[in-house]
């Protein structure tokens, strides 16, 4: 062993054992942060590269030598205990997984020896992230890593493990960060297991088929905000099947009603997961701005200037599709009653912080949100209550 990978393998950087302590946080939240200067610019385009392709019969990677086998298995860890996580594709002996944004896992490396005298094995583990991949095309100001789940800090992006007796396992726990990411891992095993595994993580939502919002037909009915938050997503506005096909439904009645398109300011990256530019922003952590936004699901409209009668119109034919529109921000009407027709388009997104429509549509039965999502708001009775749009719902079809 040469003495330089001697000396890092006895540096000893090791986390400590997963077990069921309570101070392991399970609700979205890392009770602990911690800031640190970053570069994790990523080229922009690395946003149009291949999706990692889908596989069946993937199995956890291995090698062998001479010497002993050595293996590398995923597990999650929940409240209601430990699951092994497969791959979901093996290309040219690299494996690939999904992990969720904000999960509980662990890494489990073996050492197997049973033809030989018991001796030692080593392993070095690292890892770096490529948060382009999932969308984020911007520089963060704190560092993008994985988490120790019990003190809510940043793990090493290198942990070695010397000395381990053969047959006996070392394990590895971390907290996904809140944003979705590729990453990129590698371990390297020494002593009585020499070889190296090379895999790619993807941080993305349990939902596999977020699409992007698009137009239906020749005449547009919404428009899309640009923006510098845009620039920084370019990934913006997806959603699952259901939400888009809603969308656009209420977009289409919507125009209809006032031969006017609604402005759709943000839904969600291609990968879902956190996001926002807005400082302070930190990767591993929740803060302030798009709390929501990660499955897919929500998607903010833009009322800065619309009157009381197509505001009162659109709630309705939201509701319409079983959707409660929710006005954040300052109470309702606040921003009514000005001329915004000398504003730039800045001046109205700065605005539109301030008060926006918020669409929360319906959660598929089958998607895991971890942390959980905002609840859904409560429609009136339509039989109850007399319609406000000057005309009336649904006489012309969506195309």
């Amino acid at each position: 062993m040469k003495p330089v990978l001697q000396a890092v393998l006895f540096l000893g950087l090791v986390t400590p054992t997963f077990s069921a302590a309570p101070d392991i946080d399970f609700d979205g939240k890392s009770k602990h942060s911690k800031n640190a200067s970053s570069n994790l610019s990523e080229a922009t385009d690395i946003l149009n590269a291949t999706p990692i392709p889908e596989a069946t019969n993937a199995v956890s990677p291995s090698g062998e030598n001479s010497m002993g086998v050595f293996s590398k298995t995923a597990r999650e860890i929940t409240e209601a205990g430990e699951k092994v996580v497969e791959p979901i594709a093996v290309t040219d002996g690299k494996s690939s997984y999904e992990f969720m944004p904000n999960s509980v896992n662990s890494w489990e490396f073996k050492c197997g020896n049973q033809n030989s005298p018991p001796g030692k094995w080593s392993v070095c583990w690292s890892y770096s992230f490529r948060p382009a991949m999932a969308g984020h095309n911007h520089t963060p100001t704190g560092t993008l890593t994985y988490i120790n789940p019990q003190t809510g800090k940043p793990l090493p992006t290198q942990i070695c493990k010397s000395d381990i007796p053969v047959n006996t396992p070392y394990t590895i726990n971390f907290k996904t960060p809140v944003y979705s990411s590729l990453v990129v891992e590698k371990s390297e095993f020494y002593g009585a297991c020499s070889g190296v595994i090379n895999d790619d993580v993807s941080l993305r939502v349990t939902v596999k088929n977020l699409i992007q919002l698009a137009e239906l037909s020749a005449e547009p009915y919404f428009d899309f905000k640009d923006s510098e938050d845009q620039q920084a997503h370019p990934g913006n506005f997806y959603a699952t099947p259901d939400t888009n096909a809603k969308m656009k439904k209420i977009a289409w009645e919507y125009y209809q009603q006032f031969n006017e398109k609604l402005m759709v300011n943000d839904i969600g990256l291609m990968w879902g997961g956190r996001y926002q530019t807005i400082s302070p922003y930190n990767c591993w952590t929740d803060g302030q701005y798009h709390l929501y936004h990660r499955y897919g699901r929500q998607v903010d409209i833009r009322s800065i200037g619309m009157e009381a009668e197509k505001r009162q119109c659109l709630e309705e034919i939201a509701c319409k599709y079983q959707v409660k529109p929710i006005l954040e921000g300052k109470y309702p009407g606040s921003l009514l009653g000005h001329d915004y027709s000398g504003y730039s388009s800045a001046e109205l997104d700065a605005l539109d912080r301030v008060e926006h429509y918020h669409f929360n549509f319906a959660r598929p039965t089958d998607m895991v949100v971890n942390p959980k999502d905002d609840a859904r708001g409560t429609c009136p009775d339509p039989v109850a209550t007399a319609s406000v749009c000057p005309k009336k719902l649904g006489l012309t079809p969506l195309p």
